[in-house]
């Protein structure tokens, strides 16, 4: 049976299980490819929010041996066909390649071999090497650990930790009496994992302002003619109207409320009337306050004071992480006959998360999804003696399959297959393709987006003066004029006998900051996706598809495929394309592409010439209400020198070419390896119009010796700008910021 049908036969047995468990679903999840393996310091970032579908291949270039390889040079063989990749030379075993003489197995006569504990250092780790939840691992992997804290003016970050521990585990081989060479790999482990939870940055925009004020404050009173009041006696002809200044509101500046002390008509005493009388404005006196006296600190602004010129931005980022731990089972069974091997890998995962909003669905979904199958691999047997040339390209299919990035897998099974070597295999395009074929079951992160205002207020910066004043008081032998329109009657000093009126005029002004706030949030959840994916692996291409199923409120389905295909000439072309039946800002559509040409110099230099592009077809545009476009799409080419141990590149994207894309940027970059424990590495940017950037930055890294898991120190350095355009005089808004990140990595090997 073939790998293909044999996984397709699988899926079908267990595809009603997995459809159960995500029926009830109801968040989305992102389908991206895991991380490229690195021994470097600067990869042990914590993962980005910024879920790119389409990161760096998996995949050890097709054209060179992995590093550490301990694969001998032959430039006509990807593994000499004296090399057993399952298992390195034992001499206490028997040999693959022909029956033992005189074999005699009294304890179980099924078996030539019969199943035992393999030795690790006798372990081939090609054979054994696996992505668990974007972390590589093998079973020489006991523990490994990696720290990071980010240190902003702008920003305040939690300390971001990774760590795995290797709970149990062990190798079993054996040969069967039909000649099958089996490798049973089973292990338990135990992670630990900070995994983002909300952002917040909020943006203060600080405008200079100069606030207008007026102070209002009038009287008139006269000889009464209302009815049933005494002519003789005096009456006001405005209502008694009063800012209440303990009401001004702190943020605006305006007054709130408005006390009502008299009305028109009222009739005024003899001593508030002698009263009223003193120079300047009086309101009456306590016990009978008359007359209008508004007071209006904010009555307008326009831009700028006596301070400033320029408006000012605040940044202020929070990020906080929450807490995961997961149990992993890993199973892997590698079969190998006189013809060909196959590989079966099966996870079994269960997370937890300190701070889960679908708590009890995620684990009724891990729960259920405890009791799937283990997947083994289907070989047939034969009189013939066991090939141990087995072909790498099973291994690296199986590594090469598309996984969802920052997700915890819950279940993952799949399986492999690939013609082994032989003899008669004289060039790297004879070598037959690995493929792989698997189901993917886990929690992916899904990120919730909102935009909204916090507070705005004036915040005065100098006291109010004013600017003008004017007022007037007096009687019938003054020049005074006053008219008072109280609803729908109206009384001017022409028409009033014995009157005595009260005018005075202030204008205000101040110097104030206008202060506004945008907060944009994202909370993470995490929620289940089910995906379909595989690939063929040969020496010169590779092609995969995948396709899925997101379990959010709008079902929303996937499918994509690329192909990467290198020459023996050093080009290199890749093409492919994803499309999603409901995108959103994180998950959408997308071509994507690249094309690569290297050329040697001399024995330690090489020049690579490379243009590659991404083209986001349907991106969401929108959080919530508001139309935020942030750029997706990208168009450069680039080249890069290695000489020695010394690298320079360039790279320029252009903009306005592919709709949605980046601005123009020139980057510059440079590194150094004095040691092979030391790098040095910068970066420049001359040219850069993105709105939010990195101009030049530099980074540092240690390693106590040249192994993935030696003690590993990495100091990095950003300076960072971000551009908020620019304010009512021209001048632009920008904050600077320098970015420090320490990280720290450590482990050890199971021997």
């Amino acid at each position: 049976m073939s790998n293909f049908s044999q996984f397709t036969a699988t899926l079908t047995k267990n595809f009603a299980v997995i459809s159960t468990i995500l029926t009830t679903a109801y968040s989305t999840s992102a389908l991206a490819e895991i991380p490229q393996w690195s021994t470097s310091a600067t990869d042990l970032k914590p993962p980005s929010q910024n879920l790119s579908p389409e990161p760096n291949s998996t995949a050890p270039s097709l054209n060179k041996k992995p590093k550490n390889s301990t694969t001998p040079s032959n430039p006509d063989y990807i593994i000499p066909p004296s090399q057993n990749l399952a298992s390195e030379p034992n001499p206490a075993a028997p040999s693959l390649n022909k029956k033992p003489k005189n074999s005699t197995t009294p304890s179980n006569p099924d078996y030539i071999l019969p199943p035992r504990i393999a030795p690790d250092e006798k372990i081939n780790t090609l054979t054994t090497s696996l992505p668990l939840n974007n972390i590589p691992i093998s079973h020489l992997t006991k523990w490994q650990f990696n720290t990071s804290q980010t240190f902003a003016d702008t920003a305040n970050n939690d300390t971001f930790f990774n760590g795995t521990l290797k709970l149990n585990g062990r190798v079993i081989e054996s040969i069967t009496r039909d000649n099958i060479y089996t490798v049973d790999q089973k292990a338990t482990y135990f992670q630990l994992r900070t995994v983002p939870l909300d952002r917040k940055v909020t943006t203060r925009t600080i405008e200079p302002k100069t606030l207008t004020g007026t102070e209002i404050q009038l009287s008139l009173t006269a000889a009464c003619f209302f009815p049933d009041t005494p002519n003789d006696q005096k009456c006001t002809y405005t209502p008694g109207l009063a800012t209440d200044r303990n009401s001004i509101d702190s943020e605006f500046l305006v007054p709130t409320r408005i006390l009502q002390s008299s009305q028109v008509g009222d009739v005024v005493t003899p001593e508030t009337l002698a009263f009223i009388k003193l120079p300047g404005f009086q309101g009456g006196t306590s016990s009978q306050p008359i007359g209008v006296d508004l007071f209006f600190p904010n009555a307008g602004a326009f831009p700028g004071n006596t301070q400033s010129q320029k408006t000012e931005i605040e940044r202020e980022e929070e990020n906080d992480y929450t807490i995961a731990t997961t149990i992993s089972r890993v199973r892997q069974v590698v079969k190998a006959n006189d013809t060909e091997a196959a590989i079966g890998r099966t996870i079994h995962g269960f997370t937890v998360f300190f701070d889960d909003e679908n708590r009890g669905l995620n684990r009724a979904i891990q729960a259920g999804a405890q009791f799937l199958p283990d997947i083994i691999p289907d070989l047939k047997g034969s009189e013939n003696a066991v090939n141990s040339n087995i072909n790498r390209y099973l291994f690296l299919a199986a590594n090469n399959t598309r996984l969802p990035s920052s997700s915890f897998t819950i279940y993952s099974a799949g399986v492999g297959r690939a013609k082994s070597l032989t003899p008669d295999i004289t060039s790297l395009k004879q070598v037959p393709r690995g493929s792989y074929h698997s189901i993917w079951l886990g929690f992916s992160p899904i990120i919730d987006r909102s935009i909204n205002e916090g507070r705005t207020f004036y915040d005065p910066t100098s006291p109010q003066v004013a600017i003008a004043t004017a007022g007037s008081e007096g009687g019938a032998e003054s020049n005074i004029e006053l008219d008072s329109a109280v609803n729908q009657d109206t009384f001017s000093t022409a028409n009033l006998q014995d009157f005595y009126a009260q005018v005075y005029l202030s204008f205000l002004q101040q110097d104030a900051n206008f202060i506004r706030e945008s907060i944009y949030q994202e909370e993470t959840s995490y929620s289940p996706h089910l995906s379909f994916t595989g690939n063929w692996t040969g020496t010169q291409d590779v092609f995969r598809y995948y396709t899925g199923v997101i379990a959010s409120e709008k079902v929303n389905f996937y499918l994509g495929a690329d192909y990467t295909i290198s020459t023996v000439n050093g080009w290199s072309f890749r093409a492919g394309g994803i499309g999603y039946t409901n995108p959103d800002r994180d998950y959408y559509s997308q071509l994507f592409g690249n094309v690569a040409k290297g050329f040697r110099i001399s024995k330690n230099a090489n020049l690579t010439f490379s243009a590659f592009f991404n083209y986001a077809i349907d991106r969401d545009t929108r959080i919530g209400d508001i139309v935020n476009n942030s750029p997706a799409s990208e168009l450069a080419a680039s080249a890069r020198l290695n000489w020695g141990i010394a690298s320079v590149g360039v790279t320029y994207y252009f903009g306005d070419i592919i709709p949605n894309s980046f601005e123009d940027r020139l980057l510059l970059e440079f590194s150094i390896r004095p040691l092979k424990t030391v790098t040095f590495s910068s970066y420049f940017a001359p040219v850069d119009e993105t709105s939010s950037r990195s101009v030049y930055g530099a980074s540092v890294t240690w390693q106590l010796n040249n192994k993935y898991n030696s003690p590993t120190l990495s100091l990095n350095w950003q300076n960072q700008e971000y551009n908020y355009g620019q304010d009512p005089f021209g001048n632009n808004i920008v904050i600077t910021d320098n970015t420090f990140t320490v990280l720290f990595r450590m482990g050890k090997p199971a021997r």
